[in-house]
């Protein structure tokens, strides 16, 4: 995705042309274009910072059981380990060497990010991000957010919170609640998503709903079983779109395209960077 900023500074054109086609505000083409792309901007971050060192937070630190709950040993975290486990792995979160330089203290880390990559889509990323991990029910939970981001070269505020689960048979499983987004595309976005996928295996599957605002104008989306790995286009996946004005709907396929179906079934076709 690292044109999407430039390739998509189109999108409302695109979106409006065609004399035949019902005239729908670029908005709900971004919604349907976007959201699954920061949604799984989402999934990725959670990505780098829970699957290096997953097994370190429930095998190798040193915890003390607490509870059983559902059949799963409950331990209390150490978070500050964690996070100095957080802040030593960042040169192989991170790439190129020396694009990122992160520090821990107590339960916080931060990172400064100059140009940075990581796994599966996280492209041009710059600027400062924090996070802070607790304790949840035994479970490492993590609050991220940023100051002064960039991703792909577009604006990006930060703000989510991942809560891990058990690991099974190198099985992963988060969920996040977040209001991360872009303000040159919208003014506010929330989201609830569960990210699953395999140990260290540079994929992941998303399915999340969220609500977005721009202007007098707001849609709920849900997206369905997207999934993406490092360094391909999304394979599967689709997106529904509710607005006052229908639903929209955009869907993945292994392609650098992805269509947008709108209320009056007009089918619109946009690039993506992968």
């Amino acid at each position: 995705m690292k044109k999407t900023k430039r390739a998509l500074g189109f999108l409302s054109l695109l979106a409006s042309a065609g004399c035949a086609d019902t005239y729908y505000d670029p908005y709900y083409y971004d919604t349907a274009y976007y959201d699954p792309y920061y949604g799984s901007y989402d999934a990725a971050w959670s990505y780098a910072w829970v699957d290096p060192v997953y097994d370190d937070w429930y095998y190798s630190l040193p915890v003390q059981p607490k509870s059983i709950g559902r059949g799963q040993l409950q331990a209390p975290v150490d978070v500050n380990a964690a996070a100095a486990r957080l802040a030593a792995s960042a040169s192989s979160i991170f790439t190129p060497a020396g694009c990122a330089s992160a520090t821990s203290s107590g339960a916080m880390v931060n990172y400064a990010l100059n140009n940075c990559t990581a796994k599966i889509g996280l492209d041009q990323l710059s600027g400062n991000v924090q996070l802070v991990l607790s304790d949840n029910q035994g479970q490492l939970a993590i609050a991220a957010t940023s100051t002064d981001l960039s991703i792909n070269g577009a604006p990006y505020n930060l703000s989510m919170q991942i809560a891990g689960a058990p690991p099974e048979a190198g099985q992963r499983k988060v969920t996040i609640t977040s209001t991360s987004f872009s303000p040159e595309r919208f003014d506010t976005r929330s989201s609830e998503s569960t990210v699953t996928w395999v140990e260290g295996s540079g994929c992941f599957t998303l399915n999340s709903q969220s609500r977005s605002t721009r202007n007098n104008f707001s849609a709920t989306s849900t997206v369905s079983g997207y999934q993406r790995c490092d360094n391909q286009c999304p394979s599967a996946g689709t997106v529904t779109v509710e607005t006052s004005e229908g639903t929209f709907s955009s869907s993945f396929d292994g392609s650098n395209t992805v269509k947008v179906t709108t209320p009056g079934d007009d089918i619109k076709t946009y690039p993506i960077d992968c």
